[in-house]
């Protein structure tokens, strides 16, 4: 594509040495030439009305077979599948295999409010909503093979024996209906080809998603945490208790701010804004695994003994970024829950 006048952008700018170019050419000044090895510039094609750009060579050829859509808009059930092939293969490949047991499925509500950072969800103001689906198994090898609802934005979370995140991933995703949508491993290089070993998931069906406690989808610190603090907690964290558990409130009013806050530069807040703040997620560095809050319940502080259950309520908590309220309005918390219930 080449004009023989200047461009009207040219025409009009001024330049340090050469100053204005002259008067702008016509409207279809650009035409396409062909341009030989002995600099002989050739019409080709010019618009009456119009300059013409961007010249794409083409020839005729054989049409393509037509591929059949695998997306099944009118289906029964809404929702497609995934298959991992290797968890470990990429970013976990530091880790022994058998450590990742799980994978988090956690949903990402679209932001209803049109102010930033408004409402304030937690610690990360800017941070998307979030609730958990679940988790779905991992097989010896790494695979996994598991059925999702399609059109929901979700990543996932590698997990180990006792349900803490070794790595997070920090993109969405998502599966139209009937699709089966397929990863290599967990950070792997974008040009990293699959292996052509049959994942040991991909022999059987796909799993269903293990649906996570109360408080969990939608995500809820009061319906979540606060349950687990009433039962073993606040009878010595609340004023006028007895002993030094008085100074710190775990009350439904407080308890949120005293867990953030608890371990001063450790601190929960604190670590989940550095890794969020990081752009990135570092493997072994996710919240459960490295707060001061999980060595003080693994210590069986005061003879607090936490139930199965009870603890990975506040791993859960911890590893979606600690947020208070997952969901941007009474209104998409409502939708949320009618999603659980329908997807049951």
């Amino acid at each position: 594509a080449w004009s023989p006048d200047p461009l009207p952008i040219h025409a009009t700018a001024p330049y340090p040495r050469l100053g204005n170019l002259g008067s702008p050419g016509p409207p279809n000044s650009l035409g396409l030439y062909l341009y030989d090895v002995f600099g002989d510039l050739n019409l080709i094609y010019r618009d009456p009305d119009i300059s013409s750009m961007y010249p794409l060579p083409i020839r005729p050829r054989r049409r393509p077979a037509a591929v059949a859509s695998e997306v099944r808009w009118d289906g029964s059930q809404q929702e497609g599948r995934m298959l991992l092939q290797d968890v470990y293969h990429g970013d976990l490949e530091g880790f022994a295999r058998g450590s990742v047991r799980k994978l988090r499925i956690v949903g990402v509500p679209p932001k209803t409010d049109p102010r930033m950072n408004h409402p304030d969800l937690g610690v990360t103001r800017d941070d998307p909503g979030k609730f958990v689906l679940g988790t779905v198994p991992v097989e010896e090898d790494g695979s996994a093979y598991f059925r999702v609802p399609s059109g929901v934005p979700i990543f996932f979370q590698a997990l180990n024996t006792e349900g803490m995140a070794l790595q997070t991933m920090r993109s969405v995703t998502y599966v139209q209906p009937g699709q089966t949508y397929s990863c290599v491993g967990c950070h792997e290089h974008r040009q990293t080809a699959p292996s052509q070993k049959l994942p040991l998931a991909a022999l059987r069906e796909p799993s269903k998603i293990e649906v996570g406690p109360q408080g969990s989808w939608p995500l809820d610190f009061q319906l979540l945490v606060q349950p687990v603090l009433q039962k073993h907690c606040v009878r010595c964290h609340r004023p006028g208790a007895e002993g030094e558990g008085a100074k710190t409130s775990l009350l439904a009013q407080t308890a949120y701010k005293t867990l953030l806050g608890f371990g001063g530069e450790r601190s929960l807040h604190h670590h989940v804004q550095a890794r969020y703040d990081a752009r990135r997620s570092v493997a072994g560095a996710c919240a459960a695994m490295s707060s001061p809050l999980t060595e003080l319940l693994a210590e069986a502080h005061y003879e607090v003994k936490l139930e199965t259950a009870e603890l990975q309520r506040l791993i859960l908590w911890m590893d979606t970024y600690a947020q208070r309220t997952g969901s941007y309005s009474a209104e998409q918390d409502q939708q949320l829950r009618e999603l659980r219930k329908r997807l049951a």
